[in-house]
């Protein structure tokens, strides 16, 4: 048992109040006003506790360091064929390899990781704990949802090695192929691994993820979507404002990760005020680190937390954004994303409000109630 005592909760939800918080193993069950324990406690008055960050699409645990993963290699990334939605990337994870990155001591505790943009269907996404080893017990969600790019990234692999697709005629030609052959699909006529992926998503079994970045593209997808019925989550933030009649329409879940991205020549259409106007029409709206599947810093995801608090100045909206939202949009807002009664225990506390003034230290971390960092922990730079 554990108990964080006259603490400023901000719960996910955009509810702050002054309570404590009682843990027990993994779990929090109470968030009353004093509760009266004999257990080890840490008085937080003066300070501020939230959920546990949750970078909802990333490539933490799959690049790192050569000696824990292969060298300069993403295990992410299959070459050998442009859709390959059966891939499952628990099998690249490495639970060694974003241990040592330390992202709990930037309160992050949980990570949404996916397959490259190389590929039009990339594979099936997942959860992870951001501490351990063994990625089959550090999985929270297995096939979270199903990745998908329709951005340049796809053509300028593929059409380098004179494969289609090589423009983005062909990539939206064999998406809407790939759409309408998995709904075709018949298993009792011989098994078919990528229809039946495609086929478990368009079933509502998982959402479709799908990087988009150009306003071209999110209108491509949108109108061929429009004959599905797919939970659809877009990772764009780039020029959405060109597309907010369809946005409102297909209200699909959105994660951005724009301005800050200074390697994302992209990111200069990002609109963290249009992005924050569509949350308030009820849109989901997250935050990650980056959409772009290349190797990130572990402050970004904060980072881009702070960008987006001084476009609108609403604190808990931004907490939201990378909290519980980031959560929902994985299916996992049933067990972490929130402080609740009954789920993880994923929480960060902060000395300060850290969107609102760069003084703001993390003094401790518990990921599913265990102590990921403490300040005065040693901190490595690995990235």
């Amino acid at each position: 048992m554990f108990c964080i005592k006259n603490a400023t909760i901000h719960d996910g939800k955009e509810h702050v109040f002054k309570k404590d918080i009682l843990i027990d193993g993994h779990t929090i069950v109470s968030v009353s006003e004093h509760i009266d324990t004999e257990s080890e406690y840490f008085d937080a008055q003066g300070m501020h506790v939230f959920p546990g960050f949750i970078d909802p699409m990333s490539n933490w645990g799959i690049l790192g360091p050569g000696r824990e993963i292969r060298g300069n290699a993403e295990d992410n990334d299959e070459h050998t064929h442009v859709c390959t939605p059966e891939m499952n990337i628990i099998y690249a994870f490495n639970g060694r390899g974003i241990r040592i990155q330390q992202l709990g001591a930037f309160g992050i505790t949980a990570v949404g990781v996916a397959p490259s943009n190389n590929n039009l269907f990339g594979g099936m996404m997942g959860v992870f704990d951001v501490d351990g080893i063994n990625p089959f017990k550090m999985c929270i969600k297995e096939k979270a949802g199903l990745k998908a790019c329709v951005t340049s990234d796809v053509t300028k692999f593929w059409g380098a090695k004179n494969m289609m697709p090589s423009t983005h005629m062909g990539i939206f030609q064999m998406f809407s192929e790939q759409l309408r052959n998995a709904k075709e699909y018949d298993s009792s006529k011989g098994r078919d691994p990528k229809k039946e992926a495609i086929r478990e998503m368009l079933d509502k079994k998982m959402p479709l993820f799908v990087v988009a970045k150009k306003p071209m593209e999110v209108h491509s997808l949108l109108h061929i979507l429009k004959d599905y019925d797919v939970d659809l989550v877009l990772a764009s933030g780039f020029g959405l404002q060109d597309c907010e009649e369809e946005i409102l329409e297909y209200r699909p879940a959105i994660i951005s990760s724009v301005r800050v991205d200074g390697f994302n020549t992209d990111a200069a259409d990002g609109d963290n005020e249009f992005l924050y106007q569509l949350y308030k029409k009820g849109i989901q709206v997250s935050l990650a680190s980056n959409v772009d599947g290349r190797m990130c810093s572990r402050e970004e995801m904060l980072w881009n937390g702070i960008d987006m608090y001084k476009a609108c100045h609403d604190s808990e909206a931004v907490i939201t954004m990378m909290t519980f939202n980031n959560a929902k949009a994985l299916g996992v807002d049933d067990v972490t994303g929130s402080i609740e009664e009954g789920k993880r225990a994923d929480l960060v506390i902060y000395s300060d409000h850290p969107l609102k003034t760069y003084k703001a230290e993390v003094l401790l971390t518990l990921s599913n109630g265990k102590a990921v960092y403490r300040k005065g922990d040693e901190m490595k730079c690995f990235i």
